[in-house]
């Protein structure tokens, strides 16, 4: 039961988004994995690692792709990395984005994954400016606009993520990720009825109202939270976790809010 009552969430929108530990990170820009027929021609050569040198030979854009994704990966999970070694991994995966978009402009998971290392170089105007060119060019591309609602609720703006997240679910309605990510995304702009009507299309209603509690006790709202671990309480009674939760609240003095697991990057 307590496997199912949690963040029913797939991917990363609280711990890329909110730095909810209890969720994996979304990779809305993975590649595929490499082809096992003949790589095509390309005059990209990551620089050797430490442990040996690359083999030569041309690397296919999906290789390159995996090989890029990888190193932004490794230079946003450690803040404490040696400036010398992360200046060499994302000038490496720069090189891989451009050099793909290069053969084949049209490549979406290029596109996004060059937008994500200006994320992480702080780059933000050429960020915007990929998002920009990704609306533009895949308008019907539900993913694209699951990626822009990330770094819009990244930039704390709720309210235009919870836009690019409808369009996403418009475009791909049988989507189950979006859906939640779209009713918990309208609970962090504190529009609490839209989020949790998204919501219970898409979870058991007690896990909805469990999960819609949570986000109010991030929005500093404990009496909501409290009338919404009832409703949770009443739609299963045996909801461990929200009776917990509930009495936690009930014990807690007036205004001294417990955290809740949430913690915003800034």
């Amino acid at each position: 039961m307590d496997g199912r009552w949690k963040l029913a969430l797939a991917g990363g929108f609280f711990s890329g988004l909110l730095g909810c530990s209890s969720v994996q990170k979304q990779q809305p820009f993975q590649a595929a994995p490499p082809p096992t027929g003949t790589a095509a021609k390309s005059v990209f050569v990551p620089e050797p690692a430490d442990d040996g040198p690359v083999k030569d030979g041309p690397l296919s854009p999906a290789t390159m792709l995996t090989f890029a994704s990888v190193w932004v990966e490794a230079v946003s999970q450690d803040p404490n990395k040696p400036a010398p070694e992360r200046d060499r991994l994302l000038s490496q995966a720069r090189q891989a984005y451009q050099e793909v978009l290069q053969r084949d402009p049209k490549n979406v998971d290029a596109l996004l994954g060059l937008g994500q290392l200006y994320q992480v170089t702080g780059e933000m105007d050429k960020l915007r400016d990929v998002e920009q060119r990704a609306q533009t060019q895949y308008p019907t591309n539900p993913k694209v606009w699951a990626w822009v609602a990330v770094h819009r609720a990244q930039a704390k703006d709720f309210d235009a993520a919870a836009e690019c997240y409808h369009q996403a679910t418009k475009l791909d309605p049988d989507n189950r990720v979006y859906r939640i990510h779209l009713g918990l995304t309208l609970a962090r702009a504190g529009r609490y009825d839209e989020g949790r009507e998204w919501l219970v299309r898409s979870m058991r209603e007690a896990e909805a109202r469990y999960n819609l509690a949570k986000m109010m006790l991030h929005n500093n709202e404990p009496e909501k939270a409290r009338m919404e671990l009832r409703m949770a309480i009443q739609a299963d009674p045996t909801m461990h976790a929200a009776k917990e939760e509930l009495l936690s609240l009930t014990a807690t003095a007036a205004g001294d809010v417990r955290t809740v697991g949430y913690q915003e990057r800034q």
